[in-house]
Formats: structure tokens, C-alpha cells, sequence
């Protein structure tokens, strides 16, 4: 009976990326010294750009059709340790009286749709007949005949964008003070030592043997009476061609004699069984005392060895939703013990004990488990040899204190001060709240319904699947440092090295215009092939999800020029279906009543009224698909504004009239102080260039999660979304070890985007 390979499924496949033989040109011939000069002047032509995508693979050129931008980036948020003094922190002006110099009055501003709007209505919404897992279908939120935008929606769409443009503090950072888990590789499975917990404080190194214990193929059972997960029992254990290996047990309480053969032993231990849980595996770990155990003591106080085993129990557990462990149903419709194999794939196969198990949270005597040891010292403990762990530090530890949520009215920073404030719970502060100097008024729908509203018969329109956020992925979070939030991560920084010390968080997450997308783009085909694998002038319909796949198989193709599926649409609770948005071309109206502003802070705002043509904010649900990029504007004709000096003198007059002023006027001069503001003060500049490429957007580039490309696929057609889904591939090759290890490019840097990467290829002895 052999030894299981100490880490299942643990080789690497790392292949070469090779280029053209050493000394040959390009066409393979031999290079000879004129060749040099030739090859010089091609370089320089070629540029920085080309040479930086020749690098991004191994050496490798990168077609544009490999490139692509991540549906969010970061707008970087600086450490607020000496700001402008407009934009320092401090207390809110009272509402006695107003300021001299101050703005009040309202602004009227126009709202123009771009890319659908997604306006649904919650209350109206129902579970779909031809749809799994409660999918829901939403229809479009209309009031009074019209299409229906909340205020409290453009408020806080404005108010995002006020934060990021003034550097202010968050309006709201909460449920990040947890430290984050990560998956080691299996290298990592070298370092651990099975381990016995005798008594706080104290353990000792157990030895190890594989005790067979499944049908590779199936997963079931090879034992009529199988050992339980920590399970005392006795054995008879031999060697192996890999190391030690069980070849019979009985129950530690059992009277059987064991008779082991020539060169083997008899010894008690506890068998560590973490179920068929892997594709493949066949045997379970036993846990034995060698003739002189190792006694271990740990490198840091027991409490926190204790606290952070239940930290990462607690990290594996959140990974997975309740309905994933204990809501599996078998074939014949019965439930599925969370584990028990009930097929091949994922969420089919077993779950380990440590995800539902209530004792693998509690470090009691005569726990068994794995300990990362290194000279005699345990720094941590371990349910499996290839585990997730911690980071030291959770991402709250790297946003600047400066940049936290006010705790008191003398930390009020400008968005505060504007948009209104509350305190964060368990503050107890007396005054918990400031109600803000600006109100969104009634926002009215030019035209009506029937004009303005696309919709959809039947079930409505199959949206894709809207990838969660994966604040694990350090890569795209963080920033080497926090004077250099706008400076990501270097590529190649190993994911354990992520969430350290030193580092920061790149600052507020904005989500791009997808630009340069053609006039069909958003005109869905109701006949033909799978509209989400054909190309739109250029692009894909990313909002649209695949049909369903024709099989299992990602093999399987439509002249290598997109994946087979089938009719039928994919419905389930992993997406939702509309049955109508506010269509490109939809105006909206509403005014803004400000108090009490001064010019900075008007500034701001009239700059965000303002943008550059062909700049857009974004609104509403499923941005990262493309939907909600509006354009605002302001209306002269319903803009008025006057000083606070102008309305002492109104109330001292007899007259009762205020002066005319000329709105227009005020506003450029507010914002033209605002921009002087920004133009004085690098962070304030970086911060605009980043939020201005966003608003623009990049019509050259196609914006979705990343995913990777078939094999199979012909060169120069861009990849297409995969009915199956698995974005996750991508970042398990991105993250393997020796992989590109790609960080999220700045929204500033035209010369470097994310690359879709390779789709690993097919076992082929499967």
C-alpha cells in the first residue's frame, strides 16, 4: 500500500516561456553585426509602450486584444497631514447666522443618461418560473407614469465624488477591521509539522503516516466502519515509498489484536480525517508519539496562538455562505451531510471539518492539528497542510487615521461639513450628527415612461453575474506606501507579502465609463447566436450573460471563434433578470439648495456640475457592466446664489428684493478658486487626473473582470466571457508561484493595463 503524496495535488506546472534561440534575429537566422544597428533604430521606433508589453508576459509581445481595464479602479485618497486649510479638518459654521462670504441659494442642474440607467424596483420584483434558486426578476421603478430617480441616490452619487475630489475623510469605512486570509502554496506544506496539544502552552510533534481510505475516483468509503475525524485508534504502520503508511487499525477502545508483518509496528494515535474533499484523493493522515516526541513551546504568548486559530477558522468559515456547507441536496433529493462527497467539481465534493465542525474552534487538551515550527518554536497552527492563513494586519490598520470617519464635529473634514455627518456607532459623543449644508430637491423625469423606458418581454433580460469584492486580492487593493497611494503594489510582490506593515490602501474604489462602445452595443439580439460571445464594434456585451454552456467541457467551441452554448438562458441565484431601464438620451431635472458654502467648497461642487465634455459620473446599479454613466450639467435659467452679505442687507432693507446676480459669473469664479486650490497641490492633482480618467473612460479598451483566454481561441479575437464562469482562474494564475503576479494599474498609467492570461490547459490524462 503506498504513501498519498504529502500535499495532494500540490506539482507545480510552471512551463518556460521561451522566445526566439539565443543569437538568432527575428526569422530565426544567425545575427551579424549590421543586423545591430537595424534592430537599434526598430526599438526606438517601437517606442516605451511596446517595449513595456514585450516585458508583461516573459518576454512575449502582448496583442491589444490580451488587454483589457478591470471594471473598478482607485481614486487615491492621500493621508490628510497638511491640507489646504480650506480643506483642513474642523468644526461645521453655525446656522445663527449666515457668513459674508459665503454662497447660498440653489443650483439647477440638468441629468443626462448615457448608458442605461438601472433604476429597479425592489418592492415589485418576483421569482422567476423559468428560473433556479429563487432568481429574481426586477422591473423598472416608475412612479406617476415616469421613470423614478430617488434624490438620496444623486446625493450620494455627488457625495462620493466630493470626498474623493477634496481628499476628504470616508463618509462611511466599516466591517474591514478583520485581518484577511490568503491561500499559501503548497511549498508552504514543508514547513508544517503534525502536532498534539497536551496542555496550554505546551505540545509535542507527532510523526505521520497515510492510511488509505477512499476510492480515488468515486470518494467512497474503503473501510465498512471508517475512523472519525480525531478519532482515537490503534494501527499497524510500515513504511512506504513516500513514508510511513497505516496498513490496519481498530478502534483504540476495540479487544482485536493487530499482527503486524515483519518490519512493521504497532502504535496509538488519532486519525486526522478531512474527507474527500480533493479530486482524486485516497487516503487520510494518522497522527502517532514517535519512541521521543518532540515537546514544542510557542513563539508567541498561548492566547495569541489561540486567538489566531479562531480568527482563521472564523476567515474559512465567511468564505463560504451557510447554504453552501449544509443546503446540498444529493441526487435522489435528499440532503448531504456538509461531509460527504455527492460528485465531482466544485461544491460537490466533501467540505473539511474545520468549516462546520463546532469542536475545531476549541484548542482543548488532545487536539491534533498541523503547526508551522521552525527551530523547535510553533508560530502558528493549521487544520490542513496546504492552508489559508492571516495577514498580520487588517486592512483598517492601513488607512491613514487622518482618513477615518469623523468621531467629533472638530474632525469634520469638507464633504462632511457639506454633505452632513454621523457619528460612528459606540462613539458616544453628544452631538452624534450635523445635518449639512446642501439638499437635493425633487428630481423630475423629462419624458414618460413610455419613451424612456426600454423594456424587455417575458423573464425580462439575463444580467451576468456581478463579481463580489474580493479585498483579499492585495494586488488590487493596496498601494506600496501611504505617501504613494496612486503607486500600486510592484507586479511580482508575493501574496504573502501583501497586507503588511508599511503599506496602504489605494484609496476610493470608481468604476469606469465604458467608452467607445458602438451603437448596437446595448441593442440585444432576440435571435441567433449567444449575444454575449458576439463582438459589438469591438466589444463584447458584458452586461449580458452567456447562455447556458453546450458542456461541461471548456474544450468545446464554435470555430474557435467563441464558446458552444446552447438556447437556453442562464437564470439562478448567482444573477438577476430586468424587465427595463431609463434608455440612453433620458433627462432628468432637479436643483441643489446650498447654505452657507464657501468658495472652495462651492468650488468643488461646480467643478463636478462641470466636467469636460464627454466626461461622465456614475449611478445606479451594475456599473461594473456598463450601466449608469450620466452626464450633468448645470441650467443658468434655474441657478441663483447670493452672499451672505448681500442677504444681511436684503433683511435690513425695506425694499424685500435681493439683487440680481449673475449666477454663471459666481460659479466660474468659484470653481476657477477651486482649481487654483487643485493646481497648487500635487495630491489634489493627482487625485483629479485619476478621477478625470475615469469619468472618460478608455475607448481603445474593452472594461471587464478579468478571466482568461481558451487555448483553442484564434489569435486576434479577444476573449470572450465564459458561459461557465470562472474569473477565478485568472487570479489563481496570476497568483501562482513564478506567475505574472500583476498589480491593478493606476487609472493615470496609458502604458501598462492587466492582461487576460492564458487558460491553464486540460489534463489530458483525465
Amino acid at each position: 500500500m503506498g504513501r498519498a503524496p504529502l500535499v495532494p495535488g500540490g506539482r507545480q506546472d510552471d512551463p518556460a516561456i521561451r522566445g526566439p534561440p539565443s543569437g538568432t534575429g527575428t526569422a530565426g537566422r544567425p545575427r551579424v553585426r549590421g543586423d545591430r544597428a537595424a534592430a537599434r533604430q526598430r526599438l526606438r521606433r517601437r517606442g516605451a509602450t511596446d517595449r513595456f508589453r514585450a516585458l508583461q508576459s516573459g518576454g512575449k509581445r502582448v496583442s491589444s486584444s490580451h488587454q483589457f481595464l478591470n471594471p473598478y479602479t482607485f481614486v487615491p485618497a492621500f493621508p490628510r497631514c497638511a491640507p489646504p486649510c480650506s480643506l483642513a479638518d474642523g468644526p461645521p459654521p453655525g446656522r445663527d447666522a449666515l457668513r459674508g462670504d459665503a454662497w447660498s441659494g440653489r443650483i439647477g442642474v440638468t441629468l443626462t443618461v448615457r448608458t442605461p440607467l438601472l433604476l429597479l424596483d425592489s418592492a415589485r420584483s418576483g421569482v422567476s418560473p423559468a428560473g433556479e434558486g429563487g432568481h429574481r426578476v426586477y422591473p423598472a421603478r416608475v412612479r406617476n407614469g415616469r421613470p423614478h430617480l430617488a434624490a438620496t441616490s444623486v446625493k450620494g452619487m455627488l457625495r462620493a465624488a466630493f470626498e474623493a475630489a477634496t481628499n476628504s475623510r470616508m463618509g462611511v469605512f466599516e466591517g474591514h477591521g478583520e485581518r484577511l486570509g490568503f491561500r499559501r502554496d503548497a511549498e508552504f506544506a514543508l514547513q508544517l509539522k503534525p502536532v498534539y496539544v497536551a496542555r496550554e502552552g505546551v505540545l509535542y510533534e507527532f510523526r505521520m503516516a497515510s492510511i488509505k481510505m477512499y476510492e480515488s475516483e468515486t470518494g467512497e468509503h474503503i473501510h465498512a466502519d471508517p475512523p472519525e475525524h480525531r478519532e482515537p485508534i490503534r494501527a499497524t504502520v510500515g513504511r512506504g515509498k513516500y513514508g510511513d503508511v497505516v496498513t490496519d487499525f481498530v478502534p483504540h477502545s476495540s479487544r482485536d489484536q493487530l499482527r503486524p508483518a515483519r518490519g512493521e509496528r504497532v502504535v496509538e494515535g488519532r486519525a486526522y480525517v478531512t474527507g474527500p474533499n480533493i479530486e482524486g484523493k485516497h487516503s487520510e493522515r494518522f497522527f502517532y508519539m514517535g519512541a521521543n516526541p518532540e515537546c514544542l513551546l510557542p513563539a508567541h504568548p498561548w492566547s495569541k496562538i489561540r486567538d489566531d486559530w479562531e480568527q482563521l477558522i472564523q476567515n474559512y468559515r465567511k468564505a463560504h455562505a451557510e447554504k453552501e456547507i449544509n443546503g446540498r441536496v444529493k441526487a435522489d433529493g435528499k440532503k448531504a451531510a456538509p461531509g460527504e462527497r455527492i460528485g465531482k467539481g466544485p461544491g460537490r465534493l466533501a467540505w473539511s471539518p474545520h468549516l462546520y465542525d463546532p469542536k475545531s474552534m476549541e484548542l482543548d487538551e488532545r487536539f491534533i492539528c498541523y503547526a508551522r515550527v521552525d527551530k523547535g518554536e510553533v508560530y502558528g497552527l493549521y487544520p490542513v497542510l496546504v492552508p489559508r492563513d492571516l495577514y498580520p494586519v487588517a486592512p483598517a490598520d492601513l488607512l491613514d487615521k487622518s482618513l477615518h470617519p469623523a468621531t467629533t464635529l472638530d474632525e469634520l473634514s469638507p464633504a462632511d461639513r457639506v454633505f452632513g455627518w454621523v457619528a460612528p456607532q459606540g462613539k458616544g459623543v453628544r452631538q452624534a450628527a450635523y445635518r449639512g449644508r446642501l439638499r437635493i430637491g425633487p428630481v423630475t423625469c423629462d419624458q414618460d415612461a413610455r419613451t424612456a423606458v426600454r423594456r424587455f418581454d417575458g423573464d425580462g433580460l439575463a444580467l451576468a453575474v456581478l463579481s463580489k469584492p474580493k479585498p483579499h486580492q492585495g494586488r488590487f487593493y493596496l498601494a506600496a506606501a501611504a505617501k504613494t497611494p496612486q503607486l500600486p503594489l510592484p507586479d511580482g510582490t508575493p501574496k504573502e507579502m501583501l497586507y503588511q506593515a508599511g503599506r496602504a490602501l489605494r484609496g476610493r474604489k470608481a468604476y469606469w465609463h465604458h467608452a467607445g462602445l458602438d451603437p448596437q452595443h446595448w441593442n440585444v439580439p432576440q435571435a441567433g447566436p449567444d449575444p454575449a460571445q458576439i463582438l459589438a464594434g469591438g466589444h463584447y456585451r458584458e452586461y449580458v450573460r452567456p447562455r447556458e454552456p453546450a458542456s461541461d467541457n471548456d474544450q468545446d467551441n464554435e470555430q474557435k471563434r467563441r464558446y458552444r452554448t446552447t438556447s437556453a438562458t442562464q437564470r439562478d441565484s448567482q444573477n438577476r433578470s430586468i424587465t427595463g431601464w431609463v434608455a440612453p438620451g433620458t433627462t432628468f431635472r432637479f436643483t441643489i439648495e446650498v447654505r452657507d458654502l464657501d468658495k472652495e467648497e462651492l468650488g468643488a461642487l461646480a467643478w463636478l456640475l462641470s466636467l469636460p465634455e464627454d466626461h461622465f459620473h456614475r449611478l445606479g446599479l451594475g456599473r461594473p457592466l456598463g450601466f449608469g454613466s450620466v452626464r450633468l450639467d448645470i441650467d443658468p435659467a434655474t441657478t441663483e446664489l447670493h452672499s451672505g452679505d448681500e442677504y444681511a442687507a436684503y433683511y435690513r432693507s425695506l425694499s424685500g428684493e435681493l439683487p440680481e446676480t449673475d449666477a454663471t459669473e459666481i460659479l466660474r469664479a468659484a470653481r476657477a478658486e477651486f482649481d487654483g486650490l487643485v493646481e497648487s497641490h500635487p495630491e489634489l492633482t493627482e487625485i483629479r487626473a485619476a478621477m478625470l480618467a475615469v469619468a472618460r473612460g478608455n475607448p481603445g479598451m474593452p472594461v471587464h473582470y478579468p478571466r482568461t483566454r481558451p487555448g483553442w481561441l484564434l489569435p486576434g479575437i479577444p476573449a470572450p466571457p465564459n458561459p461557465s464562469g470562472r474569473n477565478y482562474e485568472w487570479f489563481t494564475e496570476n497568483d501562482r508561484k513564478g506567475g505574472p503576479g500583476r498589480s491593478l494599474p493606476a487609472a493615470t498609467e496609458h502604458s501598462r493595463h492587466l492582461v487576460v492570461h492564458s487558460a491553464k490547459k486540460p489534463d489530458k490524462r483525465r
